[in-house]
């Protein structure tokens, strides 16, 4: 949309909120199921701000610019994506939620004004103060031209040999037969259900809202995905039907099972579903205080803890995934060596090309493919057709993708294709790459939080004076991003086996490179402790490895990981120029 029509747009929201006495609109980033990854052309805020990036909360004033806030990975990405004249960008110091920035902007009474669809009913409990107004949303998009997109197509059942668990099996293991619990959360479902759909950008979900009791789990599907849902239904075990007959199932379901508890997570919870199940369940003073939410979230109650059978989907994903990821990069290489010219959404395309060759159903997110400067943008997510590889440039891959087996991967490597790196360029990968063996090497117990992990991570780096704006470690499960695993400052999320995430320290120069390294991890037993044990086996660039700054136990940890990685035919060393 033309910025004088933003404008415009911008001006009537802005009208509605005058005249309806309400003095800040929450632009949510979420849709209707509060997924972190929602397609471009259903995000309200992206709409408006054209901030594409998929983490950030804004406010709409009932005059005045947007409040655009984003922490320290989307800095540099929201100031070259906004219109500076419309959007103010509030540029969040890295560990500072983003929440409590926006909440001082919000001290005093006031009213804020909601679109109830897209936002959790979490948030209420953190604006008490707030006297909450909620906005019709179908007639405020209709007065602003904004038309969400339907997404629609076929889904695939995950076979037992990777979830290790039946639904019937999940609903006995995590329901009490007197409760149930409401499940919002698209990756939730998908991993509840054992169905994936690739139809949605960047994702392994589809879309639908589920309710599991003790003996089935019932799926409510949008009606233009009906078609493809219903061919999954089992009977007295997983359940479907329109999205347009949930309460009155959910009403049938009061009358058979009586529930005494029903649990929800108020991080993947909207004000107006939750407020649907209160009025069909709590609808008389003897029912009221049946809604619990959810101590943990379901992610990390539930699926952040890995089956074997789900250790076995991960380890062949990646396999996948690693050679696809060599792959892109030896193409690169050979076509750069040769005087080709090739760009960012050149090597982007190919790239994802060969991922699709290897079986992947969709990318788990949008490939980060920046050369020289762009890689210093941390979710660098728009490769260009103009941005050509320069000889001696740093060159950041950050993909993954989503195969049959249903769980995300997710890989960076950084790598000077064709020239050699200069000095700056070599001390910060080796400073990078030593935090990644700090804990691919550690040895740690059961419980120690996750900030403990981040700072040995960080500390070759801050003891250079340098750091990066990011979190060190993420969850992946049915998305790349999943609760229950955590390594960041600020983590109080405790180490569990049997968990999987990611590792990834950078260190960014803004204007001239990004360096990041990054493997995705399986927590395990190793005795008495924990350990990581890498499903990433890709070789590092040798040419940007000063084996000066290493020491022995490094030196010999990176010596098996690289011996490990040749014999799957994955090492870069003969690719080396300087070496």
């Amino acid at each position: 949309m033309q910025v004088g029509k933003k404008t415009e747009v911008l001006k009537k929201i802005q009208d509605k909120l005058g005249a309806e006495n309400i003095d800040f609109l929450y632009l949510s980033s979420f849709d209707h199921f509060l997924s972190e990854y929602v397609p471009l052309d259903d995000s309200f805020r992206v709409f408006l701000t054209e901030f594409t990036g998929s983490v950030a909360e804004a406010l709409i004033p009932k005059e005045g610019k947007i409040l655009l806030y984003v922490d320290g990975r989307y800095h540099e990405q929201a100031d070259n994506e906004c219109n500076l004249e419309m959007i103010e960008v509030v540029k969040v110091p890295f560990g500072t939620p983003l929440l409590k920035a926006m909440k001082e902007d919000l001290s005093g009474d006031l009213h804020l004004g909601i679109l109830a669809k897209r936002t959790p009913i979490g948030l209420l409990s953190e604006f008490p103060h707030l006297k909450i107004k909620e906005i019709e949303e179908e007639k405020l998009f209709e007065e602003i031209s904004f038309s969400p997109k339907i997404y629609r197509g076929p889904l695939w059942e995950v076979p037992l040999t990777y979830t290790g668990r039946t639904v019937a099996q999940r609903c006995r293991e995590f329901i009490k037969k007197d409760e149930m619990a409401f499940i919002n959360a698209l990756d939730t479902l998908a991993w509840f259900s054992n169905l994936r759909g690739s139809h949605l950008p960047f994702q392994g979900t589809f879309r639908s809202v589920g309710m599991a009791t003790h003996d089935a789990l019932y799926l409510f599907v949008e009606k233009e995905l009906m078609e493809y849902v219903e061919p999954f239904a089992l009977e007295n075990e997983r359940m479907v039907f329109p999205l347009e007959q949930m309460q009155e199932k959910l009403k049938d379901l009061k009358s058979e099972y009586r529930p005494t508890k029903i649990s929800y997570d108020k991080g993947s919870t909207n004000i107006y579903y939750y407020k649907l199940i209160e009025d069909i369940f709590e609808d008389s003073e003897s029912r009221k205080g049946i809604l619990h939410a959810s101590e943990r979230s379901f992610h990390e109650a539930w699926q952040a803890i890995k089956t074997p059978e789900e250790v076995t989907a991960f380890t062949e994903s990646f396999e996948k995934s690693d050679q696809a990821i060599y792959d892109s990069l030896v193409w690169l290489i050979e076509q750069t060596r040769k005087g080709e010219k090739v760009s960012e959404l050149q090597f982007r395309d190919k790239s994802n090309e060969i991922y699709k060759s290897f079986g992947a159903r969709t990318q788990s997110f949008k490939t980060i493919a920046g050369f020289g400067a762009n890689g210093s943008i941390i979710h660098y997510s728009s490769p260009s057709d103009k941005k050509f590889y320069q000889e001696g440039e740093n060159v950041l891959m950050d993909s993954g993708a989503i195969y049959e087996q249903g769980l995300a991967t997710d890989c960076t490597r950084t790598i000077v294709p064709c020239g050699r790196p200069e000095a700056e360029q070599v001390k910060n990968y080796t400073l990078v790459l030593k935090g990644l063996l700090a804990l691919m090497m550690a040895k740690f117990p059961e419980g120690v939080k996750g900030g403990i992990l981040d700072e040995i991570s960080r500390g070759p780096l801050k003891e250079e004076g340098l750091n990066y704006g990011h979190g060190t470690g993420h969850g992946v499960g049915v998305n790349v991003h999943e609760a229950g695993f955590s390594i960041r400052p600020e983590s109080q999320v405790a180490m569990r086996e049997n968990t999987v995430g990611s590792i990834e320290p950078g260190c960014y120069v803004p204007g001239k490179a990004g360096i990041r390294l990054e493997n995705i991890a399986h927590v395990r037993k190793d005795g008495e402790s924990l350990c990581f044990d890498s499903f990433v086996h890709i070789g590092f660039w040798p040419d940007l490895i000063d084996s000066s700054l290493l020491t022995d136990e490094e030196a010999q940890y990176l010596e098996e990981y690289e011996a490990e990685c040749e014999r799957r035919g994955r090492s870069f060393k003969r690719y080396a120029v300087t070496k």
